[in-house]
C-alpha cells in the first residue's frame, strides 16, 4: 500500500503577499495570472482617485492596506455566486465613487468568467492541460532562475476503465469530479491541480521531494477514502509519482518524464501507492516513523 505519513504539510506562507505588494501581486495560481487586471485597476485609480486597487479572492488573506486611508469595497460575483472582493483605497473618494467602483466589479468578474472558461476544464474544475504546462513551465524557469523548488505530481485512477464498463460513463465522470474535489481541498492555496488527460492528474507544488512525498500520501489516502454521491458502491484508488525539480531534472520535459516514469513503477509495484526518488523515499519512512 502507500507511504506511511506523519508529516504535516509544509505551509505557503512565503507565497502571500507581503505589506506593500502590488495589487497585481495578489493571485494565486488558480487565478488569472499577475497583470490579467492592470488596466481596470489603473482606471479605477483615474477614474476615483484610488491610490491602491486590490482583489481578495474567496479563502485568501486579506491584502494588507493602509489603516489611514479610505476603503470602499464590492463583491465580485459570477453567476450568482460570490468569489472574492474588490477593493479600492484612497485619502478620500468623490461622491459617486462606490457606484463606480460597482461598475468595474462587474468588468473583473466578466474577465474572471472567461478566464475561467478558457483555462479550466469543465467536468473538473481543475486546470486543462495547456494551462498546466504552461504553469509548469513557468515553474521551471523560475527555477533555472532562482533555485526555487518545484516538485511535480501525477496521478492515475486505478482501473478507472472498469468504472466506466461496469458503472457507466455518468458514473465516471462522476468519480473525476469527486476526485478532483477532494483533491482542491486537500491542497494548499499555492499548489495547482490540473487534468492531464483521462483519468490523469498533475499537482505542481512549491516543495521540496520529502514535502512533496507527504502531499502525494495525503492524496492517496484521500483518493482512497472518497465516496462518490450517488455512487457510494463504487471503490477507486490512484498510483502517485512524484518528481522534484534539481541538477539533472531542470526542465519542464525532463520533469513530466521522470513524474510519468515513477507513476507507472508506483502500478507496477502494486497501484495504490507513492513512487517517488528511492533514497527519498526511505528518509520519509523514517522520518515518518519518529
Amino acid at each position: 500500500m502507500g507511504l506511511v505519513m506523519n508529516v504535516a504539510a509544509q505551509n505557503c506562507h512565503d507565497l502571500f503577499p507581503a505589506a506593500g505588494a502590488q495589487p497585481s501581486e495578489m493571485f494565486e495560481a488558480d487565478a488569472p495570472a499577475p497583470g490579467h487586471y492592470d488596466t481596470i485597476f489603473y482606471l479605477v485609480r483615474q477614474t476615483i482617485g484610488a491610490r491602491h486597487v486590490t482583489i481578495q479572492l474567496d479563502g485568501e488573506p486579506r491584502p494588507p492596506a493602509d489603516e489611514h486611508m479610505a476603503c470602499l469595497e464590492h463583491p465580485l460575483v459570477t453567476q450568482g455566486r460570490r468569489f472574492g472582493m474588490l477593493r479600492a483605497y484612497a485619502e478620500q473618494f468623490e461622491s459617486g465613487a462606490s457606484h463606480l467602483l460597482a461598475g468595474f466589479a462587474v468588468l473583473v468578474a466578466e474577465q474572471h468568467a472567461l478566464w475561467s472558461e478558457a483555462h479550466l476544464d469543465v467536468l473538473t474544475k481543475a486546470l486543462t492541460r495547456r494551462a498546466f504546462m504552461s504553469d509548469l513551465g513557468r515553474a521551471a524557469a523560475t527555477f533555472q532562475r532562482s533555485g526555487r523548488q518545484c516538485s511535480l505530481i501525477m496521478f492515475d485512477l486505478d482501473h478507472f476503465k472498469a468504472v466506466n464498463d461496469v458503472h457507466g460513463h455518468a458514473a465516471g465522470d462522476a468519480v473525476l469530479r469527486g476526485v478532483a474535489h477532494v483533491v482542491q481541498a486537500e491542497l494548499r492555496r499555492c499548489d495547482i491541480l490540473g487534468r492531464l488527460g483521462g483519468e490523469e492528474f498533475g499537482v505542481l507544488v512549491t516543495a521540496d521531494h520529502l514535502t512533496a512525498l507527504d502531499i502525494a500520501e495525503r492524496l492517496r489516502a484521500v483518493i482512497e477514502a472518497t465516496v462518490v454521491r450517488d455512487y457510494p458502491q463504487i471503490d477507486f484508488t490512484a498510483s502517485l509519482g512524484v518528481a522534484s525539480m534539481d541538477a539533472q531534472t531542470d526542465t519542464r520535459d525532463a520533469l513530466i518524464a521522470l513524474a510519468d516514469a515513477r507513476l507507472y513503477a508506483a502500478k507496477e509495484g502494486g497501484r495504490n501507492r507513492v513512487q517517488g526518488a528511492e533514497e527519498m523515499m526511505r528518509a520519509f519512512a523514517l522520518q515518518a516513523a519518529e
